[in-house]
């Protein structure tokens, strides 16, 4: 919303509903020792770790001092599920890939075990959520494709 009034911002008036809030429950997943690695190289530099992600999307956790798994992530983004839960205004969340898929499961009610699968265009782009009487759907909006390859590509 434009400037102007402390009424056009937030429910209560409240300016400060416009502030972006940053939450490191919303970084992405720690890539461990393999944080440095280019994209797309994890499946030819290292087959090994490759086939156990492969084994179990949710539980496999990237090797090394503070490699994450989508379980950490779930665990991480209890906090912010809660207070999305309780917003009763539009809300903006910027974050990850990663976690975008752990937010839009819970959302979705998808079975946990789905959430690393849930597909999501690369590049830059909106998600929306809209609550309905049966829950959320999601609705997609592609800004653009910047073109950066994944380290999980083949």
């Amino acid at each position: 919303s434009g400037g102007g009034g402390g009424g056009e911002r937030g429910e209560r008036g409240d300016w400060s509903a416009s502030i972006p809030l940053p939450l490191k429950a919303l970084n992405e997943l720690c890539f461990g020792s393999l944080e440095s690695l280019p994209g797309g190289k994890l499946r030819h530099s290292f087959p090994e770790e490759y086939a156990a992600r492969a084994m179990d999307l949710l539980h496999y956790r990237y090797p090394g001092v503070g490699g994450e798994s989508y379980m950490d992530l779930v665990t991480n983004c209890r906090e912010v599920v809660l207070a999305l839960e309780r917003m009763r205004t539009d809300v903006a969340v910027v974050c990850d890939v990663a976690v975008a898929r752990v937010l839009l499961g819970y959302f979705t009610g998808t079975p946990i075990e789905q959430i690393p699968e849930i597909a999501i265009s690369p590049g830059l782009g909106l998600v929306e959520l809209v609550r309905g009487h049966s829950g959320f759907s999601i609705e997609h909006h592609d800004i653009f494709d910047v073109g950066r390859p994944s380290l999980l590509a083949s």
